[in-house]
């Protein structure tokens, strides 16, 4: 039963990501962090699944990769850039965090290097458990 949540899970990631590189096209840039965050963190949760038939729950994509058993395949970089996926879990959403409208405060090129970094997460997850991305 875990191997097919898991499944559910990464599914759930790769829509994320398309719902990650929708918003920016339409140049919603909080929603498409958002989306960005919750892919890597629904891939991370599948990876969890798969190895160990649980995962924390958390949003916090540092304690989701420290978790797994099988690091990914990330470099230095991109491990510290995933990190940084975390706080739009909460500043896309909470204009008194970002003390006015997300959108207007989360730039273009936030938005893209969020996007990029979770597709790579997505895709190393992938890998780990050896499905397709």
């Amino acid at each position: 039963m875990a191997v097919e949540q898991a499944r559910w899970w990464l599914k759930s990631a790769q829509r994320d990501l398309e719902r990650s590189r929708s918003s920016l096209e339409w140049r919603d840039t909080a929603g498409s962090v958002f989306w960005s965050q919750q892919a890597a963190e629904k891939a991370l949760r599948a990876q969890l699944l798969q190895e160990k038939g649980w995962f924390p729950k958390t949003h916090n994509i540092r304690r989701l990769l420290e978790e797994l058993e099988r690091p990914l395949e990330l470099s230095p970089e991109e491990r510290e850039r995933a990190y940084e996926l975390t706080q739009y879990y909460s500043l896309s959403r909470c204009p008194d965090i970002t003390e006015g409208p997300p959108e207007d405060v989360i730039g273009r090129e936030t938005a893209r290097r969020a996007l990029e970094v979770a597709e790579r997460v997505v895709r190393a997850a992938a890998k780990a458990m050896g499905e397709e991305a």
